[in-house]
């Protein structure tokens, strides 16, 4: 029988963040839908994949614990270039820790920002719509999503500004003094251009031209907050004091010199001293740090109690499992019953009689199997493997030796075992 450690065991995550590589870098690793898929092919298991401006994480599950070397050497081939070795690899409990870690804002550029708990959501909505990840994926990723949540609520953790939009509106004004009174460009369109018109706005700064490749979506963005907006045009944008940049662009762009430029993209479009990117936001970010640690001490308290409600998630799917094998198996005997008590009464083509002799027997099922199943969560829980093999034996084999059973239930009663129904009456 599968136990909760040895689930546990099978969860896997190649990891690359802007700590362990750093933002320029991880720009090159960011994976395509299609080369997604094409690792899927390759892994005999359930892949989420979580990409973010400051990370990209491959999260795998596999019964037949996956083999990384070889799923390294494969991510290197689909990639088109050698990534493997600057990956971090976790396995097993410290899997789970990292994405709850990841899920209440620890781990982020940004402590405490909100969009990643969205782009959790979106990362395991992703996996199943892509058939990729099935139950073990998410229910990793329902938890951390719970734990994300709950620090949010019983920390103080994101209470001001935070998330990195927010961080380069904040450089922007230790840069460049009365902001408002200054000629704002955001390039582009995108999610992040939207926060960023959002917490300009928010600022009470008006004076904000949306620029964007797709007219029409940069039209739609400015007339929500009565901004100004032009297709993209590099050169209009000498006239702007404060630049914002989240594009991705094929070409790299020299920079108006008298522009303060902050390039929120990755890989970064403009280029020159004036340009400030997410790596520059770093130390505003590690300011931030030392004043969350005491928030950060909370949080890491609320995340280890995750992991013990993550292996009861855990302990429950292994109970599920076991319910749906013996009630398959329940349900195939009672069938061919009632099929038999049919021909003895000789009312096979009797709806009546099936419906009565289906509804008598099912109830029967349900009454004899309720505590056995009541006491085989509470064994569960407890991890009380001599009780839980005992009952899979039982049922997979239709009984036991006499000697084996008595041996067992000593053991079980030596332990203390109580709960429902004692196992001795079923």
């Amino acid at each position: 029988m599968r136990s909760v450690s040895d689930l546990m065991d099978n969860y896997a995550a190649v990891v690359y963040t802007y700590k362990t590589i750093g933002t320029d870098k991880l720009a090159s690793h960011y994976l395509g839908e299609h080369e997604i898929l094409e690792l899927a092919k390759y892994f005999s298991g359930e892949m989420a994949v979580l990409q973010t401006c400051n990370r990209i994480e491959i999260y795998l599950y596999s019964d037949d614990r996956p083999k990384l070397d070889t799923f390294l050497d494969y991510l290197n081939s689909v990639h088109g270039r050698d990534i493997s070795t600057d990956a971090t690899i976790l396995r097993g409990v410290d899997v789970v820790r990292h994405i709850f870690e990841v899920a209440a804002g620890i781990d982020s550029l940004s402590v405490g920002e909100y969009e990643i708990l969205s782009q959790i959501k979106e990362a395991m909505m992703s996996s199943i719509k892509l058939g990729i990840g099935s139950r073990h994926m998410r229910i990793l990723l329902e938890r951390a999503l719970k734990v994300g949540r709950r620090v949010r609520i019983e920390t103080s953790i994101s209470r001001g500004k935070v998330g990195v939009y927010s961080l380069g509106v904040e450089f922007a004004k230790g840069k460049v003094p009365d902001l408002k009174d200054k000629m704002i460009a955001i390039v582009g369109a995108g999610e992040v251009a939207e926060k960023l018109a959002l917490i300009l706005y928010n600022e009470g700064i008006r004076n904000v031209t949306i620029f964007n490749r797709t007219f029409e979506r940069g039209r739609k963005l400015a007339i929500k907050y009565g901004f100004s907006y032009f297709p993209l045009d590099f050169k209009r944008l000498e006239h702007y004091d404060v630049i914002f940049s989240a594009i991705f662009y094929p070409e790299k762009i020299r920079a108006p010199q008298k522009s303060l430029v902050i390039d929120l993209g990755s890989p970064q479009v403009f280029e020159g001293d004036n340009v400030y990117s997410l790596r520059d936001l770093e130390s505003i970010s590690l300011q931030q740090l030392e004043e969350r640690q005491r928030e950060i001490t909370k949080a890491r308290s609320i995340v280890e109690e995750g992991i013990t409600e993550f292996e009861r998630d855990l302990s429950n799917l292994i109970y599920d499992e076991l319910v749906s094998s013996f009630s398959s198996r329940f349900e195939e005997i009672r069938k061919a019953e009632v099929e038999r008590a049919l021909k003895v009464l000789k009312k096979e083509n009797d709806p009546k009689v099936k419906e009565v002799l289906d509804a008598m027997t099912r109830s029967m099922l349900k009454k004899m199997l309720s505590p056995v199943f009541e006491n085989l969560k509470g064994a569960l829980e407890r991890n009380e493997t001599n009780y839980i093999n005992f009952t899979i034996r039982l049922f997979n084999h239709g009984g036991i030796p006499e000697n084996e059973a008595e041996e067992a239930k000593a053991k079980q009663d030596h332990k203390g075992y109580s709960g429902g129904d004692s196992a001795e009456g079923h």
